[in-house]
């Protein structure tokens, strides 16, 4: 009887023992991910630097929720999503960010959207930029995809 007492006490700690174990590993290894994916954000917010300030200016009005932006070296494409009541007026709404971003960036060709595919779209090209596979002719083919869908909704 005692036998099998010690046995029921022994493995349920033993069970224990090991997935502690092995919890432990990945935190090391995440640790180390964390490390490499910082610096590579940091040469890719370098590339995307006009974005990001577009980002932050369009923020700043109080018509918008959330933005998405994304730039080449010759093109900038941005993706707004407004509040529900400004919905009724998208087309001065794309108006006033486009020209508030050409005057802030006049050396880029500033593309203006308010759809939410579009949005979704960017949104996941922002992702993707985060990748070190992602290179500017990738970047400039994506873009002329999104171009593509942008200009056939429109």
């Amino acid at each position: 009887m005692r036998k099998i007492q010690s046995k029921v006490i022994l493995i349920p700690l033993l069970v224990l023992l090991l997935l502690n174990s092995g919890c432990n590993k990945p935190k090391e290894e995440s640790k180390k991910k964390n490390e490499n994916s910082t610096t590579q954000i940091a040469y890719v917010q370098t590339k995307q630097s006009a974005s990001q300030k577009a980002k932050k200016e369009i923020l700043s009005m109080e018509e918008i929720i959330d933005v998405k932006a994304v730039n080449s070296d010759k093109e900038m494409f941005v993706a707004a999503k407004p509040k529900h009541l400004e919905r009724f007026q998208l087309k001065s709404l794309r108006k006033k960010i486009k020209k508030r971003l050409e005057k802030q960036f006049p050396d880029l060709k500033v593309y203006v959207s308010t759809d939410q595919k579009i949005l979704k779209k960017l949104g996941e090209l922002e992702n993707k930029l985060d990748e070190p596979k992602m290179n500017t002719k990738k970047l400039d083919k994506e873009l002329q995809k999104i171009k593509a869908k942008a200009t056939d909704e429109a």
